[in-house]
């Protein structure tokens, strides 16, 4: 039997397809609301006392809100840490123009939702997405069936019609300071959401986390990174998939998010974000979003998937 027609809707006007994403991440440019508990600075150990890591999964039914141990973030490190990024990808060969016509990301995460109580970690799942890779035409959308304020009913399989092409969201300044300043730029037009450092930390993430990024672009995001005042380096992190890494950190309003690496090969791993002091929507350490690639790839036609 043949597959039913996918529906098509519209890919939203920015080059940032990710809008569904970051929705599904609750509403990253929200505030949250501080309640009265108190942190206590353990000096010693170097982090912040709070809930230990609970053994359950948050794929698991009626598991109890995921928590991480909050660490004291290192300043110090995080542009020694990512200068030395920059230098270890800038060299990778490029992937070949004649490989494919579509980018192929695979992702595993878990979102929860905020402004009902206490913050719950959704089951985890796996997403799929295929962006045209050089000229603007439809794309292809799987994961689970979401039924989502403004956005409305998702499909399990949606097309999204007129995206922009990988090749536009990741032609983007080689210096850092220009691409900085590009940033910025876009999110003083926008006039509204996270502070200039946090919305340009989030658009660095939303570019590492689905696209295919050429490695001189890479290494320019990572030198970028380095230059926003706030981020950090976090050690012993691990993402939706299990797997350690060190996390480029940067706090605000309460939430650190993460962009987890593999600590001997700097390739990306994944996000994840928590809250860092007690707020109405769960106590510090509360996990609300995890996120891992899978794979990344480039294929020949929408809604093949590589091989392997």
């Amino acid at each position: 039997m043949s597959e039913p027609t996918a529906p098509h809707v519209p890919a939203m006007p920015t080059a940032r397809r990710q809008a569904l994403r970051r929705h599904l991440m609750n509403e990253i440019e929200r505030p949250v609301r501080r309640s009265r508990r108190r942190l206590l600075l353990v000096p010693a150990a170097g982090v912040l006392a709070v809930a230990v890591g609970v053994a359950a999964q948050p794929w698991q039914p009626d598991h109890p809100p995921l928590t991480v141990v909050v660490q004291q973030g290192d300043h110090s490190g995080a542009t020694l840490l990512l200068n030395q990024m920059a230098a270890a990808v800038a060299d990778r060969p490029e992937p070949s123009a004649s490989e494919g016509e579509y980018v192929y990301v695979k992702t595993r995460g878990a979102y929860a939702g905020l402004g009902n109580g206490p913050a719950q970690l959704q089951p985890m799942h796996e997403r799929e997405i295929w962006i045209p890779r050089y000229e603007r035409g439809d794309g292809l959308l799987r994961e689970p069936r979401f039924d989502l304020p403004i956005i409305g009913v998702i499909p399990e399989r949606t097309t999204l019609t007129n995206m922009t092409p990988n090749a536009t969201v990741v032609e983007l300044p080689t210096d850092p300071d220009e691409l900085l300043a590009k940033l910025y730029r876009e999110r003083d037009e926008r006039g509204r959401g996270n502070s200039r450092d946090g919305a340009a930390f989030t658009a660095i993430g939303d570019i590492l986390h689905e696209s295919l990024v050429p490695p001189r672009t890479s290494a320019a995001l990572y030198r970028a990174a380095a230059k926003i005042p706030g981020v950090e380096v976090v050690r012993g992190v691990t993402d939706a998939a299990g797997r350690p890494g060190v996390a480029v950190a940067y706090t605000e309003r309460n939430r650190r998010h993460e962009w987890i690496f593999d600590t001997n090969t700097y390739e990306y791993l994944g996000e994840r974000s928590y809250f860092v002091a007690d707020t109405a929507d769960g106590p510090a350490g509360t996990v609300v979003s995890t996120t891992a690639v899978l794979q990344r790839a480039v294929v020949s036609k929408l809604g093949e998937r590589p091989a392997g």
